[in-house]
């Protein structure tokens, strides 16, 4: 009894051993697994430091877990590139991906360069050069806008008085007074000496002094005395300028801000105008004598009149250059008018509108039923128009080819 007691307690014995030594051997790996629980959940839910420009804490997988596994935080010395997951790396643990933290990076902007522009006078001055008329240009004209575009009569009257904006139409944009004087890049319109001139919109006034020791025109003291205010409105992310010459009693400086209507100067005379009256001009991109439009296509025309841009090209739309047109009342209740295709510019100073690519204009027409009329190269051309108030009509002439003789 007693050995059969002894060899029992001897099996007992090495059986609670056993059991002792499994459960030894299994304690560390729960303890392993519990505490790897609790690093995921902290990595989830701590919230991630601010980065410093001198760490960058970097999130890095452990490739396999053993007994000895104690969390800590790895920072890398240089690179920014996570460490590559290793061979030994057990695909049986699925954690849950944590967003990609990417720091904030503050980049200084260097500062756009200032264009300066020379406007020192130029010497000699330049001479007057002979301007093409009756001329086809080997150059093609540029191409007008879809036919459904607005206008852009954005700026209203430069002079006091509602409505009509008239201008002398024996000297329009494009024209050189029938080789008498310098081709025109703006409109001139007839005032008393001292009448206000206003500002055609909300901007800032650039320029205000006189020209005689710098380049703003043909040469120095062209204008005598001028204005120039960007204004707020851009075209085509392009500034717009509004340019005022031969101004009397500057009232703004450069730099002040302005609203429409308000007075930025008076109608005189000085520079290449003997004269009182008011020449203005819109310049699109540059504050440049090379960057006019032809102003009649911007100043509101008022509620009784309508503006013309007519293109006069040839089947592969080469410009037509200084062509007399005529503007013919069908009913004949209407004033005719007479204009002329853009000459042939040397030095490009006079530019087609983006919208309607003309090259020529009739403003200042009442509304009604026109013909236009031209001839070339001993061909009489007739085009039919309707003029409405308040709008652009569109206009092209096309010819026949160019006859060589």
């Amino acid at each position: 009894y007693l050995v059969m007691n002894k060899r029992l307690l001897v099996r007992h014995w090495l059986l609670i051993s056993l059991v002792f030594w499994l459960l030894g051997a299994c304690a560390p790996a729960t303890i392993v697994e519990e505490r790897q629980v609790a690093v995921m959940d902290a990595t989830i839910f701590a919230p991630i430091p601010t980065p410093t420009e001198a760490e960058t804490p970097e999130i890095i997988a452990q490739s396999k877990l053993t007994a000895e596994f104690t969390p800590e935080v790895t920072k890398m010395p240089s690179s920014d590139v996570p460490a590559s997951p290793t061979d030994e790396l057990e695909p049986t643990i699925t954690v849950t991906p944590v967003p990609t933290f990417t720091p904030s990076v503050t980049v200084t902007a260097s500062p756009v360069p200032t264009i300066v522009v020379d406007r020192s006078c130029p010497e000699p001055a330049p001479i007057k050069p002979e301007y093409d008329r009756f001329f086809l240009s080997p150059k093609q004209w540029p191409s007008p806008a879809a036919a459904d575009s607005e206008s852009h009569f954005w700026l209203s009257k430069p002079v006091p008085g509602a409505g009509r904006t008239m201008i002398n139409e024996h000297f329009p944009y494009g024209w050189d007074g029938n080789g008498k004087l310098l081709l025109h890049n703006g409109v001139d319109i007839a005032e008393k000496l001292g009448t206000p001139v206003l500002a055609v919109a909300d901007g800032t006034v650039v320029v205000a002094q006189s020209d005689s020791n710098a380049w703003y025109g043909w040469r120095c003291d062209w204008y005598g005395q001028l204005v120039v205010i960007e204004l707020d409105e851009t075209w085509q992310d392009q500034p717009i300028f509004a340019l005022y010459g031969h101004v009397l009693d500057l009232k703004v400086e450069a730099g002040q801000r302005v609203s429409r209507g308000e007075a930025v100067a008076e109608v005189g005379f000085g520079g290449a105008a003997t004269n009182p009256h008011l020449h203005f001009e819109v310049r699109i991109g540059e504050n440049q004598f090379d960057a006019t439009r032809n102003a009649m296509l911007w100043l509101d025309p008022g509620p009784t009149r309508g503006v013309i841009a007519g293109r006069l090209v040839d089947p592969e739309g080469r410009p037509w250059q200084g062509v007399p047109l005529a503007l013919v009342s069908v009913n004949g209740e209407m004033a005719n008018k007479s204009t002329w295709s853009y000459l042939g510019d040397p030095q490009s100073l006079i530019n087609a509108d983006e919208l309607w690519a003309e090259n020529f204009v009739f403003s200042d027409v009442p509304p009604g039923d026109y013909d236009i009329y031209t001839s070339i190269q001993e061909e009489d051309y007739r085009l039919r128009v309707t003029v409405l108030a308040g709008q652009v009509t569109f206009a092209e002439i096309v010819t026949e080819p160019l006859k060589i003789k």
